[in-house]
């Protein structure tokens, strides 16, 4: 249907008439409204006041429609920007047709009285439904119901439409020009509602952010006390022991490193009291944040060497060794094969699992060339692959496999471990993040089952990402025998009260990392 000119049952409502009225232009009028219909703005103002819950108040709009306005049916119709059409948000009929088949029903942007309404911003009276050109059809054939006439009117809110609210079928007779009015008045409440559901939804979602990251925050922060203050009092009580060795011994102090040593191990303390101040909401002394140090470390290193040309030879070999480790995007025509990777990195974990009795298939990948430095695409692939060991129990299973996509490249590293909880998984490339709890955290020997450690390899493995210029993705499920990171894996799926065979646990949680690599780094 088209929103061309119509007449309709009153000439007020025609397209090109008078500009849309407001709540203002419209409150002399409404002051002449009988006292039912005086009752149904009211309810809805007392039912906007009081509830943030959406759907119940257009319940209770909708409900008090039918009554004041004494119709068959009424309804709001929401427009859908993504799908660029209206559905039905909430619809109450008396024998059902429409609530009942609402879901099947939506109405094309340029269709329907509602894309006239939605479109002029003006109201529509329809008094004979049957001869109006513009009444979208399928609604009726597809519910049952039969429209006989309505009222349509704009939900405009401060910056937008949002959709119409709609009067359907006077129970008798047909619908008035007081109807209109109070439709209009109580669709800016309507309005109003949607409108400020959406900004409440916005910000109940920055809060659940917010929360997230404070957690976050607070769990990195108490594991990086737990693993800086125990460390920093071995090494000192250690040095003293050297240092009274060395004086037994007769030696000079001084001809020893230790005032440098114990310089920087108090730098260390200083850090490890500022972390605890942090845990315990404690002030302490704000220093400045240094933004994307390690992009502007070269440019440093290289202004250094000019000011200190003594020391060119030491500057220059960091800097060089910072760029092989944390190399820009492709400034040379680097090229490697994955079929050759995949070799090495199969030795090598068949090498560095040992006793581990786990089945690790590195499944023969679509052959490729890749344009990135085969060192970073090997350590990359080594320390997932280390993940995947360390969270797997024994008898469990590690898939790694390569394939073109079609917007390139993927490498999948997939463990059929225990899992990484939801909340955990948005903070586990940021770095000193264990997913153990910190009193039951311990670092262990690499490639034991749950061996534990800082976090810093896949920190790295995302600054690889971001300055080459592929991304990593995360799949991940918990295994339900373990929910919470309280609840600790026996690493053997034979000694898994929970598990009566090896599939039970195969198809019960895991982790799946994902490197996607553009075309332009596919050769």
């Amino acid at each position: 249907m088209s929103s061309t000119n119509h007449k309709s049952g009153n000439s007020e409502f025609l397209e090109g008439g008078p500009p849309v009225r407001t709540v203002d232009d419209y409150s002399n009028e409404v002051r002449g409204l009988a006292p039912a219909r005086m009752d149904l703005l009211l309810n809805a103002a007392k039912a906007l006041a009081s509830t943030t819950d959406i759907d119940h108040l257009l319940q209770v709009i909708v409900g008090e429609v039918q009554t004041v306005i004494d119709c068959e049916g009424a309804g709001v119709l929401l427009y859908d920007e993504d799908k660029d059409d209206f559905y039905w948000k909430i619809v109450q009929d008396k024998q059902s047709f429409l609530s009942s088949a609402s879901k099947q029903i939506r109405i094309p942007k340029n269709d329907g009285v509602c894309g006239w309404v939605f479109s002029t911003g003006q109201p529509a009276l329809v008094h004979d439904a049957a001869s109006d050109p513009r009444l979208y059809r399928l609604v009726d054939a597809t519910s049952g119901f039969q429209t006989r006439n309505m009222i349509c009117v704009p939900l405009q809110a401060r910056e937008k439409r949002l959709g119409v609210l709609y009067a359907l079928n006077k129970t008798k007779g047909s619908f008035s020009n007081e109807d209109v009015d109070v439709m209009s008045a109580l669709a800016s409440n309507v309005a109003l509602a949607l409108e400020n559901v959406s900004y409440y939804s916005r910000l109940a979602g920055s809060y659940k952010e917010l929360e997230r990251l404070n957690r976050a925050k607070n769990k990195m922060l108490h594991h990086l006390s737990h693993e800086l203050k125990t460390p920093l009092a071995i090494i000192e009580a250690s040095l003293a022991i050297m240092k009274k060795r060395v004086g037994v011994r007769g030696l000079e102090i001084s001809g020893f490193p230790f005032e440098r040593i114990e310089r920087n191990l108090d730098r260390l303390k200083t850090v490890e009291r500022q972390v605890s101040h942090i845990v315990e909401d404690k002030e302490i002394p704000s220093k400045p944040t240094y933004v994307n140090f390690l992009d502007k470390l070269e440019d440093l290193l290289e202004i250094e060497m000019e000011y200190r040309a003594w020391l060119e030879d030491a500057f220059e070999f960091i800097r060089k060794r910072i760029k092989e480790i944390f190399p820009d995007r492709q400034i040379e025509p680097f090229e490697v094969s994955l079929d050759r990777v995949f070799e090495i990195e199969r030795d090598h974990a068949v090498l560095m699992k040992q006793e581990r009795k786990l089945e690790i298939i590195f499944e023969k990948p679509d052959p490729v060339v890749l344009k990135i430095q085969p060192h970073i695409l090997q350590s990359t692939l080594r320390g997932l692959v280390r993940n995947a060991i360390e969270n797997t129990p024994d008898r469990g299973k590690i898939v790694i496999a390569g394939y073109r996509t079609e917007s390139g490249y993927a490498i999948s590293i997939k463990d059929h471990g225990v899992g990484i909880p939801e909340a955990d998984q948005p903070n586990i490339f940021e770095g000193f993040y264990p997913v153990q709890e910190t009193d039951l955290y311990s670092s262990g020997r690499p490639y034991v089952f749950n061996a534990g450690g800082t976090g810093t390899d896949l920190l790295k493995i995302r600054i690889f990402a971001e300055r080459i210029g592929y991304t990593i993705r995360l799949r991940s499920s918990r295994c339900s025998c373990v929910p919470t990171t309280r609840d600790l894996c026996p690493g053997d799926i034979r000694k898994c009260s929970c598990c009566s065979s090896t599939d039970d646990c195969l198809s019960n949680g895991g982790t799946e990392f994902i490197l996607e690599f553009p075309s332009d780094l596919v050769a």
